[in-house]
């Protein structure tokens, strides 16, 4: 395969963290018009991958040799939570599209090549194991098969990341990450589901499917921040352990759509509307809805600091090269997980005082709730999942978790 690799940018080429904020801002009233037809779709609209694409925002994890942004982990967060207040699918997918960049970026380099020949890649990931497994071939490569749930962005990709057992029979099973290809593969329709509706998280599944041994990567390195890479070994972004990576993507969808509750909330209430049943014809004189409003605007305040302050530690500890403390990725996954929690009790509270109103499928309430309910459910921001490693930590018991 002829490969193309694009001439080395200097950092002049590559824009700041404000401007990239600034471009994912810009993009709100489109995705917030598109949201009910991304919703009703299962997909993103082609319109939203396309405006995504040309402001930049699915280069942030790309390497510069490539054209890419090699942007720090605050700045991830920082522009999907813009992109969120638009459109918590499309925040969603496209930063899940930023991770499949991000390890495939750890991968061999004239893997990186090959696949980064193509400008616009997109790229999945699917760590769930359900049953799968790769068999060595004898060549150095492996057979894969199984089914993969929750391949967000399916849609639209060339690639994926899989996980899988190696040699699940063998005396020494391992646990690997395998860039592959969806050609050959079969996406099951079934993401019918009742939040992040356009992010076509389907079911992907596949027999025997070879994958090279070079683009295979064993999980346990990843955790430690070994990978295969030569030129990007030096890159601070590219020596981010994975769980650092998994728990800051973790948080990338909650701060945009509690933004966008309060938003719309307060555009309510600033309307003339009345409480019905009351002497208040104006909801915004009304100190119940004072309260209601300051409630949640402080509890998104305060989320925002853990996870802000979880994505300053991973990039400090990147660009530093310093490992990680003992109990530390406890920490930050019981961060993650509180900062869910007071998240989803901000948008709960202004869904709740948002009146029957706010049921009525025209109503951008109803769908950030639902989008804020399967959000809390993920593995990853489970409140009681992540409060738990931490407390194990502190009580200094040893992690849970193959993951810690």
């Amino acid at each position: 395969m002829t490969t193309t690799t694009i001439d080395s940018r200097t950092s002049t080429d590559v824009p700041s963290r404000e401007e990239l904020v600034a471009r994912a801002a810009a993009l709100v009233p489109l995705l917030r018009r598109n949201a009910e037809r991304c919703e009703q779709e299962g997909k993103l609209p082609e319109e939203n991958v396309r405006a995504l694409e040309e402001a930049g925002l699915l280069r942030l994890t790309l390497p510069r040799r490539y054209g890419g942004y090699e942007a720090d982990t605050r700045t991830k967060v920082e522009v999907y939570r813009e992109l969120g207040k638009g459109c918590s699918s499309t925040a969603w997918v496209a930063g899940l599209w930023s991770d499949g960049t991000l390890f495939t970026s750890l991968m061999p380099d004239h893997v990186q090549d090959e696949v980064f020949a193509d400008p616009n890649v997109r790229i999945t990931v699917s760590f769930p194991l359900g049953g799968t497994i790769a068999i060595s071939d004898g060549d150095g490569g492996y057979r894969l098969s199984g089914r993969w749930p929750f391949n967000t962005g399916c849609a639209h990709a060339t690639y994926a990341i899989r996980s899988a057992v190696i040699d699940p029979e063998s005396d020494a099973p391992g646990f690997g990450m395998f860039l592959t290809p969806y050609e050959g593969m079969t996406i099951v329709d079934d993401w019918q589901v009742s939040g992040l509706c356009g992010t076509g998280s389907n079911t992907v599944t596949g027999e025997n499917i070879p994958v090279p041994g070079d683009r295979m990567m064993h999980f346990g390195d990843a955790q430690q921040g070994r990978f295969r890479t030569e030129r990007n070994a030096a890159t601070p972004l590219y020596r981010t352990p994975i769980i650092s990576t998994i728990l800051t993507t973790g948080s990338l969808g909650f701060p945009g759509v509690a933004r966008a509750a309060l938003d719309f909330f307060l555009g309510k209430i600033g309307a003339g509307r009345p409480i019905t049943y009351t002497t208040y014809g104006d909801q915004s004189q009304a100190p119940i809805r004072h309260h209601q409003a300051a409630e949640a605007a402080l509890r998104i305040r305060a989320a925002d600091a853990l996870t802000f302050e979880v994505a300053d530690i991973v990039d400090r500890h990147a660009a530093d090269d310093t490992p990680y403390a003992e109990g530390e990725h406890s920490q930050l996954w019981g961060q993650v997980a509180y900062a869910t929690e007071l998240y989803s009790e901000a948008v709960e509270i202004l869904r709740a005082a948002s009146g029957a109103s706010a049921i009525h499928k025209s109503s951008p309430m109803q769908r950030l709730a639902r989008d804020a309910a399967a959000l809390k459910v993920h593995a990853i921001m489970s409140p009681t999942t992540g409060l738990e490693f931490h407390g194990r930590a502190l009580a200094g018991l040893a992690p849970n978790s193959p993951l810690l």
